[in-house]
């Protein structure tokens, strides 16, 4: 673009983005912005326009969706002023957080998960050590002690989930864990619901043993 975006422009692009488009003669989308400012947006090739078939009126019109362009400006410019402080700014936001709960949702992922420290973590070796480190924390000590995994989840929070799972994983597969699940139903609460382990077979676990095989 030949000027700066507005916080106005930028929050009706996130409206675009968060809202998988919109129809031109929707009275109720916000922000509204000038047929002006729409058309230079269109022009820069931040936002496209192509004619639809309206589900609920039957006719053809307009519909507006966020172009590459687009999508590529929002995210380089995620700390950008959303004017959250408008009733525009605060849908936004509020759509943003069901797309973020469908996102975390469809990878397994807490809100915790977001929110952990990032920490630079040297493959999976250095993985397998920080588990090892706070087992024997959560153990006292010992080996060969049941842990369960929500408890050693919360200990290691700034480990990916995919690469704790994947590291529990190579730990059983190489002799130095073993994995359980609980059998009384009546021990399995929602936290350990939430930090269960599922294997490639679709078995739960819900309990680690770190120190050589049990016999």
């Amino acid at each position: 673009m030949n000027h700066e975006i507005k916080p106005i422009e930028r929050l009706f692009l996130w409206r675009l983005a968060v809202s998988d488009g919109a129809w031109l003669s929707d009275k109720k989308f916000k922000p509204e912005i000038a047929p002006a400012v729409r058309n230079r947006l269109e022009s820069a090739g931040l936002i496209e326009l192509t004619k639809q078939k309206n589900p609920e009126t039957g006719r053809v019109a307009s519909f507006m969706t966020l172009a590459d362009k687009g999508w590529a400006l929002l995210g380089a410019s995620l700390d950008g002023d959303l004017k959250t402080s408008t009733p525009a700014g605060t849908e936004v936001l509020r759509l943003l957080l069901l797309k973020l709960k469908t996102f975390l949702d469809r990878r397994d992922l807490s809100l915790g998960d977001l929110f952990a420290p990032v920490e630079s973590v040297d493959g999976d070796g250095d993985v397998a050590r920080r588990v090892a480190s706070a087992y024997l924390r959560l153990s006292g000590g010992e080996t060969n002690v049941r842990v369960r995994l929500s408890d050693l989840r919360r200990a290691v929070s700034s480990i990916p989930r995919p690469e704790l799972d994947r590291a529990l994983f190579d730990l059983e597969a190489g002799g130095e864990a073993s994995l359980y699940r609980l059998d009384n139903p009546n021990e399995i609460g929602p936290d350990d619901r939430e930090a269960v382990l599922r294997t490639p077979l679709g078995e739960d676990r819900h309990i680690i043993y770190l120190g050589g095989r049990r016999s």
